[in-house]
């Protein structure tokens, strides 16, 4: 097996891990949390998402993987810029809060200290995602993996005992310091040893590359995070945190998979850049079908065992998260096939695309939630969010052709019908898991006939795996 086929395995591997102790922990959690602190929990995740955006410009996810690529032989100084520039933007965007706090808490509903324990929160997760970005372009998997599930692992303990421990009304911020003391352990252990293998920290012109390109991506990256949890706030605004507690459990069973999704394209990132570089793009649409094909056949198998994912996650007060499952797994699909497309648009420098799919998306998904929840409820915001993801899926996929339109590539680098597939697919299993929740024996016998046909196409499935592989 190939390094970068090896190395791409490894890193799905761990995203699938990371994401199984989340759910393996959530259970204690819920218990361990009254339904209003778990709401409130949630509600500093969402914060926590939005602003990171903002003070970052998300330098650490697609503008890295753009300069890293740019710079192959200068990758320990880049990183190295690109952390202090970080570091700088945060502590610039602290002052600023600190000056206008009184009206930003009000606005948040987060006191000083939860949200300056944001900000520590923000530039750890930031430096850590910068390492973690350099290790996939180096294929080093083995630190990766050390890292992503050390964090993961004691993050739970920590939070486990401390938010035990905790009295009432501090649970919530012993949950956030407990995450954070393995962030940031790691983040400072990273910025040392980028200053340690670069000759200088900083550059204007990378600086000022990384902000360009930043900046207008930022509409893209928030309009993302709107897309994605913006119902939370609307459901605490319109209704109340013990819903946003119960929609929260849905929106993590139904999102089970994102971090594997995201595994899954951020492997793939690396290479897919090599081949755009190189102009032999033949082989990338049948990379990408297969892992199109994964995405969607893991995804049914959580909308089909949704009843069981519900009541190993939390007690009975969370019941009714069961018919939120479907739409939100469906979400997830359609994010995986518009990351796709936003990789390329990324790629040819086209980000004002990028950015004005996904704010028209967002402005839509706020827009149909004001209407939506005090009419029908906050199971509607699944329904919602749903919807918006397929309207950003074709969005970014007109963007890209117009981007490969105007770059003069007329090679075809994706299987579009084949992704029309799938999601119609999906949708239509969606469905049927609704229909499926009230028929048990029906249910798993669906279940027992999907694993039937997947091991009866299994020889297939081994011969797909082997071509991919060959051509990592």
């Amino acid at each position: 097996m190939s390094l970068p086929v090896k190395a791409g395995l490894w890193f799905t591997l761990s995203a699938i891990i990371q994401r199984g102790l989340s759910v393996i922990s959530m259970p204690i959690f819920t218990r361990l949390f009254s339904i209003d602190e778990y709401g409130s929990y949630s509600l500093y995740v969402t914060w926590v998402m939005l602003f990171s955006l903002v003070i970052t410009l998300n330098i650490q996810q697609e503008v890295f993987n753009k300069g890293l690529s740019d710079h192959e032989n200068e990758r320990s100084e880049y990183s190295t810029s690109q952390a202090v520039l970080i570091t700088a933007l945060i502590v610039l965007f602290y002052i600023l809060y600190l000056l206008l706090r009184f009206p930003i808490n009000a606005f948040t509903g987060m006191g000083t200290l939860l949200t300056s324990l944001m900000f520590v929160d923000i530039w750890a997760s930031a430096i850590v995602t910068l390492w973690l970005t350099r290790r996939r372009f180096d294929y080093a998997y083995k630190p990766l993996l050390a890292v992503t599930l050390g964090i993961s692992i004691v993050s739970i303990a920590i939070g486990i005992v401390a938010v035990t421990l905790a009295p009432s009304g501090y649970k919530v911020i012993a949950r956030v310091v407990s995450n954070l003391v393995p962030y940031l352990a790691v983040a400072m252990y990273v910025i040392i040893d980028f200053l340690k293998h670069s000759k200088h920290c900083f550059d204007h012109d990378w600086w000022s590359a990384s902000v360009k390109m930043g900046v207008p991506l930022t509409p893209h990256y928030a309009s993302q995070v709107l897309l994605n949890q913006a119902d939370k706030v609307l459901i605490s605004w319109f209704l109340d945190n013990a819903k946003v507690a119960i929609y929260g459990v849905a929106h993590s069973a139904g999102l089970l998979l994102v971090m594997v999704s995201n595994g899954i394209n951020s492997s793939l990132v690396p290479w897919l850049y090599s081949k755009l570089k190189s102009g032999d793009c033949r082989s990338v649409a049948g990379v990408s079908n297969a892992a199109a094909l994964l995405v969607a056949v893991l995804v049914f198998i959580l909308m089909l065992l949704a009843p069981e994912c519900v009541a190993l996650l939390a007690t009975g007060d969370y019941a009714e998260a069961l018919w939120c499952i479907p739409p939100i797994a469906t979400g997830v699909v359609f994010t995986f096939l518009y990351s796709l497309f936003v990789n390329v648009e990324i790629y040819y420098g086209k980000a004002g695309y990028v950015a004005t799919a996904s704010v028209l998306s967002a402005v839509s998904n706020i827009v149909l939630n004001v209407v939506a929840i005090p009419v029908f409820g906050y199971i509607a915001s699944a329904y919602v969010t749903a919807v918006c993801y397929i309207g950003t899926a074709a969005l970014h996929y007109l963007f890209m052709k117009k981007t490969l339109k105007s770059k003069g590539v007329s090679v075809r680098i994706y299987d579009v019908r084949f992704m029309c597939f799938i999601g119609v697919l999906t949708c239509l299993f969606a469905a049927i898991s609704l229909v499926l929740y009230t028929l048990g024996p029906v249910r798993y016998a669906f279940v027992v006939a999907l694993l039937v046909c997947i091991y009866a196409r299994r020889n297939r499935l081994r011969s797909v795996f082997n071509t991919v592989r060959s051509k990592g």
